[in-house]
C-alpha cells in the first residue's frame, strides 16, 4: 500500500523520536513517543543515576506527574514496581504512553487524562513509595504541587522523592520536603536540574 504525503505526516511525527527503557523485564525495549515542543524526557544518563539510588525492592508503587512519554514509570515498571499511576493532562501524550503500555505487554499501569491540580483533589493521600514530578518549565506547577504534596502528608511516608527542572529556575524547592526527605542529589545535567530524596525514615 502507498501512502499519501498527509498520511505518511502523523506516522512520521509519531516516529521522530524513541527512547530504551535502560534495565528489568522490558530492557532494552523501545518505546516511541510524539514530536510536542514541550516534551522533554528524562534523559537516560539521570533514569541510571536515580534508579540505582532506589532500592526498587522495598518498592510497590509509583506516582508519575506530569508524565510526558511516561518513561519514568515504564523504566519503574520494568523493574519490578507492581503499580504504577501515570498522571499526564495532554490528551495526544496520555493516548500515546497507553499505546506504549499496550504495545510491551504492561498491565500494572494506570493512565488519568488530567491535570494533575485535579487529579490531586480527588485523590486522598495514600503512600506512594516513588513519587516523580516533572512538569513544564517556566510554571509554578513544580512549587504548588511540592506544596499541596507536603500540606496533605503524601510525603510524610513516601520512600522516594524525584524532581525536575530548568536549570534557570532558582527557585528553593527543598524546603518543601526539608522536614520529610534527606538529599542524594541535587544536581544539573545541560539544561535540566534534578532532584532525588529519601525518606528520612528509611
Amino acid at each position: 500500500m502507498i501512502l499519501t504525503v498527509s498520511q505518511c505526516l502523523p506516522l512520521a511525527r509519531l516516529l521522530k523520536n524513541k527512547l530504551k527503557i535502560i534495565s528489568g523485564k522490558y530492557k532494552s525495549r523501545i518505546i516511541q513517543i510524539l514530536d510536542k515542543k514541550n516534551l522533554k524526557p528524562t534523559k537516560s544518563y539521570i533514569r541510571e543515576v536515580l534508579f540505582n539510588i532506589i532500592d526498587i525492592h522495598n518498592c510497590e508503587t509509583s506516582l508519575d506527574l506530569f508524565a510526558g512519554s511516561g518513561i519514568l514509570s515504564m523504566e519503574a515498571l520494568s523493574r519490578g514496581v507492581k503499580k504504577s499511576i501515570v498522571v499526564e493532562s495532554d490528551k495526544e501524550l496520555a493516548k500515546s504512553i497507553n499505546g506504549n503500555l499496550k504495545l510491551l505487554d504492561i498491565r500494572d499501569a494506570v493512565v488519568i487524562n488530567k491535570k494533575v491540580e485535579v487529579f490531586l483533589k480527588d485523590l486522598k493521600p495514600e503512600l506512594f513509595d516513588m513519587i516523580f514530578i516533572d512538569p513544564p518549565y517556566d510554571t509554578s506547577l513544580l512549587e504548588y504541587t511540592l506544596d499541596y504534596l507536603k500540606e496533605h502528608k503524601f510525603l510524610s511516608n513516601n520512600k522516594y522523592l524525584y524532581f525536575e527542572r530548568s536549570k534557570n529556575d532558582k527557585t528553593i524547592y527543598l524546603k518543601y520536603i526539608a522536614s520529610t526527605h534527606n538529599i542524594v542529589k541535587d544536581l544539573s545535567i545541560g539544561d535540566v536540574s534534578y532532584t532525588i530524596a529519601i525518606n528520612k525514615n528509611i
